[in-house]
């Protein structure tokens, strides 16, 4: 039983039984209550409110995984491709399928790194969240076929856009075969513009185990690369080991 059955399960019989006994104002506070709740785990990945959503890898040692949203971008993503190659950094990558549809040779440069290249969606969305079962669906299978036919591999890992959830996006995940994955240490790098307090932002969040979020796609290429090699300096300080998501969550 999810989070989100378990607060349903409670919340509707005391609104009815409230509504029933004429005490309205109780069963208008529950419903409020439950909204609230819904809202707060569609926004909050870390909740796990709709479904086993995973942000954390095991902490038995000190190593953390980065992965990287939104691409490929032709613009970014080569430049902190050479990045990692030279670091010897792996990482993984949430593509959008309808990036790796215009750049199937860059999807593929990323697998040959070996580098993961994860389903995030085929449109990217911003109504992704809206989406009915089966336009979900199409578009997450939309991405798998993309990436394969890009890279000869099928995604495992499914990163929603924004990452918001809801109930329908666990059962299409589930369907399709896809783990979905949030994350527990995001650096805002879409909104904020310094490298400096983006890895901040990060480092105040890491712990063993941590899921790193980044975006390869939109950013500007010397702020990304700048971004990267200020988080890994600061994660060899730290004596945090990088290692891909997989091994992370194995």
């Amino acid at each position: 039983m999810t989070r989100f059955n378990f607060a349903t399960l409670i919340a509707l019989p005391l609104a009815i039984l409230a509504f029933g006994s004429g005490h309205w104002g109780v069963a208008r506070v529950v419903i409020l209550i439950l909204l609230i709740l819904i809202g707060l785990g569609s926004a909050i990945p870390q909740m796990r409110f709709f479904g086993p959503m995973v942000c954390q890898g095991k902490s038995s040692r000190r190593c953390v995984a980065l992965t990287f949203d939104d691409g490929p971008d032709a613009r970014s993503t080569p430049k902190l491709l050479q990045l990692l190659r030279n670091l010897g950094i792996k990482a993984a990558f949430f593509g959008v399928g309808r990036r790796v549809a215009e750049n199937p040779e860059l999807a593929a440069w990323i697998v040959s790194e070996g580098h993961l290249l994860e389903n995030h969606s085929y449109e990217h969305s911003n109504l992704t969240n809206v989406f009915s079962v089966i336009r979900l669906r199409d578009d997450l299978r939309r991405a798998q076929q993309a990436i394969q036919k890009a890279t000869g591999i099928l995604p495992r890992f499914f990163r929603p856009p924004i990452g918001l959830t809801n109930p329908r996006v666990f059962r299409v995940a589930r369907d399709l075969g896809l783990t979905v994955v949030g994350w527990g240490a995001g650096g805002l790098d879409t909104q904020l513009t310094s490298s400096e307090r983006i890895v901040n932002r990060i480092t105040r969040r890491l712990k063993p185990g941590a899921i790193i979020l980044l975006h390869d796609g939109n950013i500007p290429d010397e702020r990304l690369v700048t971004t990267v090699k200020m988080l890994l300096e600061r994660l060899r300080t730290l004596e945090y080991e990088v290692v891909r998501l997989d091994q992370l969550l194995k």
